[in-house]
């Protein structure tokens, strides 16, 4: 007879097998991932990447530009058939521009902050310049009520989106130099001297909805660059009047009003009036319904609704790609918007952080305003659509833009750091981009109109305050308040001499508690305390560490490990 086991004694019978079906289940429960981890675990990965911004930036604009490219031959065939050319005149002069703006984007890729940051003013004047040419008869063209265009000839440029983008440069060049200081008058002037003379020159044209461009971009870098919450409040409100004083000073624009009072409340009783665009660009989107009418198979482009290769084309997408190409449009704007943040958050420099979150703002904001009025959400302004819309100098000046905000994406310090460390730099190709350089932070702007401030005591991260020592012998007294204390001074900072080398800069300030953690992660002077570990560097510092001598001399002959990758010898 078989012995029965002690610990099975007390045991009803199938117990045994519930307990072991238990523990197995939540045993492979301790060791399988459940289904959101599984999902969430590439996205982390993806985020935690170096080169992640870069990457969709990148993508967002190739998608974006192609699908403009493939809705203005949809929505301009016809138009372009009925003036006596073929039907390809229209996608054949925009595909020119982007061409254009594709080397724009090279270029604007490939060129140093340090030289841009140079060419902001000259840009500036010129833009300015330009706007002035406009209002001069016989330079400046009319379009649809406004002089906003010279025409060259083949095709014509708009000056404002050129003085739009030379603005943004100049403004986050003069505004980083300012955000130290802590004052707000700094960051007001002279920046706001310029947005003055830029957008009065294109509300003279009269252009107001790329005067309302401009102005986005001027509160996006005041935004960004902490002016206060108060003071913002009110430069809005202000804005808000003079726009709506400019919008009910003209005819035309006072009947913009109305219609888009009537058209949120539904009163489509005049339809053939003012209110006929938007009827049209409603009655669009409702016949895509949710996989639209098909490619090229609109009949509001047949004459039925005004601007259908430019102001009205998202209603085009709508009616022909239907709710989900509508939804892949919009879903890209959140992810370029998305991606230009994260930029901007893990930017050191000022100028460059400012220079992305407003390009980003910027373009993603015209965006939605431009779907928010053919959709009926706002009234109608005129913006285009970026990448999308039928517009050659748009086009040109947004995929500059957006090559400058990949630029900065590759500046990042994780960026640096990956770039840098990467085995394929040593292959360097005669087309390969340049080097990203680190930030070096230079001296702030003395505040201006600040009793008792300056450039060393007003900055946010400076030399800490100390007390001065006591006078000795021979000595100067230190400097006491009216009741007989000492009063707390800001440290002298030395003056190197003039051409004595820099010590190297960090990316981010120092900490003296993280250096050991610094060290082994493999942080230097050039990628600062924001280094991560690259390929490998995690499986290897899981592995147990072997025991070293510390009195023990390095073998003579044996080559020093480089400062990047010191910390995965120690």
């Amino acid at each position: 007879m078989a012995l029965e086991n002690p610990a099975r004694r007390g045991r009803r019978p199938g117990t045994d097998r519930a307990a072991d079906r238990s523990a197995g289940d939540s045993g492979d429960r301790e060791t399988r991932p459940d289904l959101l981890g599984r999902i969430a675990a590439p996205l982390v990965a993806i985020n935690r990447a170096p080169l992640t911004s870069y990457h969709v930036v990148m993508v967002v604009t190739a998608l974006l530009t192609v699908i403009g490219l493939g809705m203005v031959l949809s929505s301009s065939n016809v138009l372009a058939f009925s003036g006596g050319g073929t039907p390809f005149d229209i996608f054949l002069r925009q595909a020119m521009f982007v061409g254009l703006g594709v080397i724009g984007f090279v270029a604007a890729l490939r060129m140093r902050f340090a030289l841009l940051r140079r060419l902001g003013t000259p840009m500036l004047l010129v833009s300015i310049g330009l706007l002035v040419a406009v209002l001069i008869p016989g330079i400046g063209s009319e379009i649809n009520g406004s002089r906003g265009w010279i025409n060259l000839g083949f095709f014509s440029i708009q000056p404002a989106e050129i003085a739009k983008f030379a603005f943004i440069i100049w403004a986050s060049s003069v505004v980083a130099k300012r955000i130290r200081t802590g004052y707000w008058l700094d960051l007001l002037f002279p920046a706001v001297v310029g947005f003055l003379v830029v957008a009065g020159l294109v509300v003279v044209a009269p252009d107001l909805g790329m005067a309302t461009a401009v102005t986005i971009a001027f509160l996006c870098i005041l935004w960004f660059a902490g002016y206060p919450t108060r003071h913002f409040v009110l430069v809005i409100a202000f804005g808000t009047a003079l726009f709506g004083v400019l919008a009910v000073a003209f005819a035309y624009r006072f009947e913009r009003i109305r219609t888009y009072i009537d058209t949120l409340r539904g009163d489509f009783s005049n339809p053939q009036g003012a209110a006929y665009q938007s009827y049209q660009g409603m009655l669009s989107l409702a016949d895509g319904g949710l996989f639209g009418v098909g490619l090229g198979q609109s009949s509001a482009k047949w004459f039925y609704l005004p601007e259908a290769t430019n102001d009205f084309i998202f209603a085009i997408i709508g009616e022909e790609l239907g709710w989900f190409g509508a939804a892949v449009v919009v879903s890209l704007y959140l992810t370029l918007g998305w991606a230009g943040l994260r930029i901007a958050m893990r930017s050191v420099d000022p100028f460059r952080r400012l220079l992305a979150g407003t390009i980003t703002a910027t373009i993603v904001l015209q965006a939605f305003i431009n779907i928010g009025y053919v959709v009926g959400l706002l009234p109608v302004t005129g913006l285009q659509l970026p990448l999308i819309s039928n517009g050659g100098t748009s086009a040109v000046v947004t995929l500059t833009s957006l090559g400058l905000l990949a630029n900065c994406a590759r500046h990042e310090p994780e960026a640096i750091s990956a770039i840098l460390s990467s085995p394929e730099r040593r292959r360097r190709r005669r087309f390969s981009l340049p080097d990203p350089q680190p930030y070096t932070p230079e001296r702030p702007v003395p505040a201006s109109a600040a009793p008792g401030r300056s450039s060393e005591g007003a900055r946010r991260y400076g030399e800490p305050v100390t007390r001065r020592p006591a006078s000795g012998p021979g000595g100067p007294a230190p400097r006491r308040s009216g009741g007989g204390r000492r009063v707390a001074e800001p440290a002298p900072v030395p003056r190197p001499p003039r051409g004595a080398p820099r010590a190297p800069a960090y990316e981010t300030m120092p900490i003296p508690g993280d250096a050991a953690r610094d060290r082994r992660r493999g942080a230097t002077a050039m990628t600062g305390r924001t280094a991560r570990p690259v390929r490998g560097r995690e499986e290897e510092r899981r592995q147990p560490r072997r025991a070293t001598d510390p009195g023990a001399r390095p073998t003579p002959g044996t080559p020093r490990p480089s400062p990047i990758h010191r910390g995965r010898e120690r």
